[in-house]
């Protein structure tokens, strides 16, 4: 006993009496010492609790910063006050402020001494006094919607928020549920996230029509996020918070427009027209298919210049619009081509009626703002039988406009040999590549890609080329479709593959390698088992392979009998360490669906929209959208068909992240292209400084 004042205290009651929680603990957290307040705040006998944590009282989201707040008072005189939520014999939650105070030296008590005090009234009168009032008008007047649901999802606070968007008034929406204010068939998703936040205690989000009070005024999109606060004393429910996300779906749904409509005219681009040629051939309707090339267009647009040039295909693809029939597609295929399918045109006569009423439309004259132009079409038909095929189809058409360009110009038909092959001809060729193949005839060019920030060069892409005794040097397009045609495309990509991987192996560096595969090979079940062997046999690691998908029939496809889908093969390479690659972006199947759907490392944006990146506003909008939503995304992206320094200059201040094209390089045999590593690889801007810094 001490003299205090003249009186003797007893120590031990006073402890007993203070009125806040005294707590004592030992290094492990356990309790040793519990006061008679404490006693009465958490309800539990002390004789139950020692020996026990004292972590088992606190709540899981809090043990964390109880946790720090013990370990960090060791070693000093009295640590810092944190909050946390307790548990209650009733198994109700209050707020208490601890702090403690290393004693694990003092005699006596050998221990981790906590003041515990409840805090709960005092948080609640806080929140509703005045002294909050500015907190709250910052929640009434924010932009986003700020919802209280008690433990029913019912409506117990709200701020103005939900009126300005959605209508509703406040005095109408509390103690009625959320869910009520869903539009039809929302709901669900609304009552799966509350349960989920409710169930994991995690916070959760969900996306739900919300109805507006005005029901001439559609649903608007909501993203909700919901926060489980039950156990929380002073809230005891769920916060809910919710934003609008109507522009990003305006964005979206523009985006996905972009992906298949030409961003000058809006015509359909090529993904729509083999989708519904798709279609088409699959139900055997009857139709023709009208390829459309504007004659003389160049000199008109070098004349009057781009601006007037890009007015013209306007001008042109309306007029196409106005021709055509209700149901009829109008789809623009590249610069100055087009394509029309007349679906029920089944007779030759029918369909040259079209093909006339076509021409003569757009041989009228063009009045554009620079002055009137007069321009012709050169127009080829073909309809669809019982053989026709996407690519042959689209092959016949294209040989008629020839044939018509032709005859136009008053010069002999058949000027372009691989067009205008007869079937002897092509059988004769297809023979002639079955040898070539095991000859090894088949090689591989091999273009580089560049990083545009260091000009250094990372990667090359393989281009078959065909070494053909007697017609020399065959690009691609002269034997991809016979290849197909004569079932050798498996062997086809087999040799590419090869002989890029052995022109690495020459290379003073190593690069990455990327390559084009078919629908055939997709389709292959063995095919990620086969590149994987060809890459062991010549030492290359399966993470240097870029798999480039550029067929949007490839990604569409499904599986025939005994045949893989080509998004399980896509899988078997990715597993493999294979990346992946979305070749021509914006003109084909490079829809926001098939990003979402495959593990993707890059886009490739068309060469049509690099083309423009310095003459057309929109072209370059397109590139600089792409560079953002696969920065968003975290993918590469990689501008093909870069033909002048400007263009390469603009990408690199867009972001884009490599190059690709004649500027650069063309596709060079495995010795030029080793030649031009050895002097351009490390800055092919600066072949001189490259070999300057080989030599030191």
């Amino acid at each position: 006993m001490n003299d205090v004042v003249g009186e003797q205290i007893d120590f031990a009651a006073l402890v007993q009496n203070i009125p806040d929680s005294l707590v004592v603990v030992d290094s492990a957290i356990n309790l040793v010492f519990v006061n008679q307040a404490g006693v009465e705040l958490l309800g539990w006998k002390a004789e139950d609790w020692h020996g026990r944590s004292l972590l088992e009282l606190v709540h899981p989201d809090d043990v964390a910063v109880m946790v720090s707040s013990a370990t960090t008072v060791l070693g000093k005189s009295h640590g810092t006050p944190v909050e946390v939520r307790v548990r209650c014999a009733d198994d109700s939650w209050r707020r208490v402020e601890i702090v403690g105070r290393d004693a694990f030296d003092h005699p006596g008590v050998r221990g981790l001494v906590i003041m515990v005090r409840d805090i709960t009234q005092r948080r609640m009168w806080e929140v509703a006094a005045g002294d909050t009032a500015v907190f709250q008008q910052l929640v009434q007047h924010g932009s986003s919607i700020t919802l209280l649901l008690d433990d029913a999802g019912r409506i117990s606070s709200v701020n103005a928020a939900f009126t300005r968007l959605l209508g509703h008034d406040p005095s109408l929406t509390v103690d009625h549920c959320l869910v009520e204010f869903c539009a039809p068939g929302s709901a669900a998703d609304l009552e799966t996230a509350v349960e989920l936040a409710r169930s994991s205690g995690s916070v959760t989000s969900c996306e739900v029509a919300m109805r507006n009070s005005d029901p001439t005024v559609p649903p608007r999109p909501i993203r909700f996020e919901i926060v489980n606060l039950l156990d929380d004393p002073v809230i005891g429910g769920f916060v809910v918070t919710g934003h609008d996300v109507s522009d990003l779906h305006r964005a979206r749904r523009s985006l996905e427009h972009l992906a298949r409509h030409d961003a000058l005219t809006g015509l359909a681009n090529r993904s729509v027209l083999i989708e519904q040629l798709e279609q088409i051939i699959a139900t055997r309707q009857p139709t023709a298919a009208v390829f459309i090339d504007l004659d003389r267009f160049k000199p008109v647009n070098d004349l009057f210049g781009h601006e007037a040039g890009d007015e013209l295909l306007c001008e042109v693809s309306e007029r196409l619009r106005r021709v055509v029939r209700q149901g009829d597609l109008v789809a623009r295929v590249g610069g100055d081509e087009f394509v029309v399918l007349a679906v029920g045109v089944d007779d030759l006569a029918t369909g040259q009626a079209f093909c006339d009423r076509i021409d003569a439309s757009l041989a009228e004259p063009y009045l554009l703002a620079d002055g009137p132009v007069r321009l012709t079409a050169s127009v080829g038909l073909a309809l669809r039988d019982a053989e026709s095929t996407v690519t042959g189809l689209l092959a016949d058409a294209d040989l008629a406009m020839y044939e018509a360009k032709a005859e136009r110009r008053g010069e002999p038909l058949g000027r372009d040999p691989h067009r205008q092959r007869t079937a002897n001809e092509r059988r004769k060729l297809a023979d002639d590549l079955a040898v070539g193949l095991h000859a090894g005839e088949v090689v591989a060019y091999l273009q580089p890609l560049v990083e545009l920030a260091s000009n250094r060069t990372v990667e090359v892409e393989a281009l078959a080329r065909w070494n053909h005794p007697t017609l020399d040097t065959l690009g691609p397009m002269a034997f991809l479709d016979l290849a197909e045609d004569a079932g050798l495309d498996l062997q086809l990509g087999d040799a590419v593959l090869r002989s890029a991987c052995q022109a690495l192996q020459g290379l003073p560096q190593p690069l990455r390698l990327g390559i084009n595969l078919s629908v055939a090979q997709l389709t292959d079940r063995g095919l990620a088992a086969r590149i994987a062997g060809i890459l062991r046999e010549y030492s290359l690691p399966p993470e240097r392979l870029v798999v480039e998908i550029t067929e949007r029939d490839t990604l569409a496809r499904r599986a025939g009998v005994g045949r893989a889908a080509p998004e399980r093969t896509l899988t078997e390479l990715r597993e493999m360490g294979a990346s992946l690659a979305l070749d021509d972006f914006g003109t084909g199947y490079s829809s926001l669906t098939h990003i979402r759907r495959y593990t993707l490392n890059s886009v490739k944006i068309d060469r049509t929209f690099v083309a423009g990146v310095c003459t057309h506003p929109e072209d370059r909008a397109v590139v600089a959208a792409v560079v953002g939503m696969a920065g968003a995304l975290g993918l590469q992206v990689v501008a093909e068909g870069v033909e002048t320094d400007e263009q390469y200059d603009t990408l690199r201040e867009l972001g884009c992240t490599m190059a690709q094209g004649f500027l650069i390089a063309h596709p060079m045999t495995a010795a030029e292209m080793r030649d031009w590593m050895e002097t351009r690889g490390d800055d092919w801007r600066h072949p001189v400084a490259s070999l300057a810094r080989r030599s030191q």
